[in-house]
């Protein structure tokens, strides 16, 4: 497939980061090494994450819906087909901007470039059935009757995490955390006011399409709100014009408010902290 800036292409990076991801690859890491090959449009690229890293998100959800509207259980199909059907259902279910009908196709040559033949066709028809369930009926996700399981599969969480939180929060809050935790992380930017101003950080940001907003309270900071693409490729990275630090932790230093003369020792980050202790002890839980 032509690395031609369109929207297939887009698709097929996806799908070829979340083949390495399946190998083991770091999203990350697999991201940053394929994209180079494709000469994706800034919004192109930010389709290509924003698949990548929804579908990783979403993989049991999806991975339920392969399980309804197939013949096969999701385990059991062939691996390029799996892949293929997620980038579709996700694209049907969580993305509002694109018409279903440039889904059902884009994914349909998806197949048959991956000389799927006529496996290409069990997509055309997966797909358009979760379309004509979706006019009738709503959602046409079908949910058991255990709620763990049911939470688990429609917000794509392992049973023993929802089983946690069930013991932690209420159980109508539950959901909620849920959906809270499956946001997609807003990218919050400190901007270097030695190498240049906010408001020009912000007109570069704006002019490749970004909705960028500022933070109040926060001198140095801005926003990017929704999908930043790879965030090395954004104006102002290789100038050195902005770091991508969280707004939290930007927030830190005008509360401490540190004085000339003052030593302020974060200890959360120091060797041996009882945060970094925690840490080790729990690995890595972050979810993409």
């Amino acid at each position: 497939m032509s690395s031609n800036g369109s929207h297939l292409s887009a698709r097929y990076l996806a799908f070829v980061v979340l083949r390495d991801i399946d190998k083991g690859a770091f999203a990350d890491v697999a991201l940053e090494r394929n994209i180079r090959n494709f000469a994706l449009e800034p919004a192109d690229r930010r389709l290509a994450t924003e698949l990548i890293y929804g579908t990783v998100r979403r993989q049991r959800t999806l991975d339920a819906l392969i399980d309804q509207l197939g013949k096969r259980t999701a385990d059991q199909q062939p691996a390029d087909l799996r892949r293929i059907l997620h980038l579709g259902f996700y694209q049907l279910r969580y993305l509002d901007h694109v018409p279903n009908h440039a889904v059902v196709d884009t994914t349909v040559q998806l197949a048959k470039h991956q000389r799927l033949g006529k496996l290409s066709g069990v997509v055309n028809g997966m797909l358009r059935q979760y379309i004509r369930l979706q006019g009738n009926d709503g959602d046409p996700l079908q949910l058991p009757a255990d709620e763990t399981q049911a939470l688990g599969i429609f917000h794509s969480y392992p049973d023993w995490i929802i089983r946690a939180w069930q013991q932690l929060v209420p159980a109508a809050d539950v959901a909620s955390l849920c959906d809270w935790f499956n946001q997609v992380p807003k990218t919050d930017l400190r901007v270097n006011r030695l190498r240049t101003t906010v408001d020009q950080v912000v007109t570069a940001l704006s002019d490749r399409g970004l909705t960028v907003t500022s933070h109040a309270g926060i001198p140095d900071g801005v926003r990017i709100v929704g999908a930043t693409g790879n965030v090395r490729q954004l104006p102002g990275y290789d100038d050195g014009w902005w770091m991508v630090q969280d707004s939290s932790a930007q927030l830190v230093s005008y509360l401490v408010d540190p004085q000339p003369g003052e030593t302020v020792i974060d200890a959360c980050a120091a060797p041996g902290g009882k945060a970094a202790h925690l840490a080790e002890m729990m690995g890595d839980t972050g979810r993409v």
